[in-house]
């Protein structure tokens, strides 16, 4: 009879989530056990895992970075990590992104993510030891671009003083790619708030609240906190809806 047969797709799959219990029947040289991609992903997972509450991340330097994204979640950004990355490299235990999704519960970390302008890196750096295998890096491009964000009551608030919820309210945010940094924070301005410029709905003025503008970026998601059928280096993840909340 013959064994069947292991691949690192089969025990990377679902964002790595999985550990390998037991490599009984599995053929070839995953018999030895967890290959260094697995322990590079086990290490990240462990780094991370205290930002499974969002308020964590918070104090400790993270920062809401701009509007839900479709398939990837609302994106929290480390800024002092960012300008470390830049200048000095990726460092794969200190992402500077982290990504999260709304469930019935409060938000879900999905994905750890690192990354640095597109001028002060390598159009793909190699941080994770995925030659040969099925898992392998897939460095990506944001456009640079422009995000305010507003809650709409008429006046421009200090962000100290925003509540956690009121960030990740899909409402409360515009992007604008190319940027347009004629915005400032404490500017009136008519835009089609929960959408991204150039798309059809109502528009309404609002009092801007927080106006950041980032470059193009180079990006890497690493799915070490939530399941992505897609793989755990997929930019996307079809779990992660367009509306804000898991599906």
């Amino acid at each position: 009879m013959k064994a069947p047969k292991c691949n690192r797709r089969t025990l990377l799959a679902g964002g790595a989530t999985a550990l390998v219990t037991s490599t009984a029947g599995c053929a070839g040289g995953l018999l030895s056990g967890k290959s260094k991609l697995q322990k590079q992903l086990d290490k990240v997972r462990e780094a991370t895992k205290k930002y499974t509450d969002p308020k964590t991340a918070l104090k400790d330097g993270f920062k809401p970075g701009g509007p839900y994204v479709p398939g990837m979640g609302w994106h929290f950004s480390h800024p002092k990590r960012g300008q470390e990355a830049a200048k000095n490299g990726f460092d794969i235990e200190k992402p500077n992104i982290l990504t999260y999704v709304k469930t019935d519960s409060g938000l879900k970390l999905g994905s750890v993510e690192y990354g640095a302008p597109a001028k002060a890196t390598d159009e793909n750096p190699d941080l994770f030891a995925d030659e040969n295998a099925d898992a392998t890096e897939e460095w990506h491009t944001h456009k640079a671009a422009t995000h305010v964000f507003a809650t709409g009551d008429g006046s421009q608030n200090n962000p100290k003083n925003v509540e956690f919820e009121t960030w990740v309210t899909k409402d409360n945010w515009a992007e604008f790619s190319p940027p347009d940094k004629s915005i400032s924070a404490g500017d009136t301005v008519a835009l089609n708030w929960g959408s991204a410029k150039g798309k059809q709905g109502e528009t309404t003025e609002r009092v801007a609240d927080l106006v950041t503008t980032h470059p193009k970026l180079r990006t890497l998601h690493a799915w070490v906190h939530a399941d992505n059928p897609d793989g755990v280096f997929s930019p996307v993840n079809p779990e992660y809806g367009g509306d804000g909340h898991s599906h």
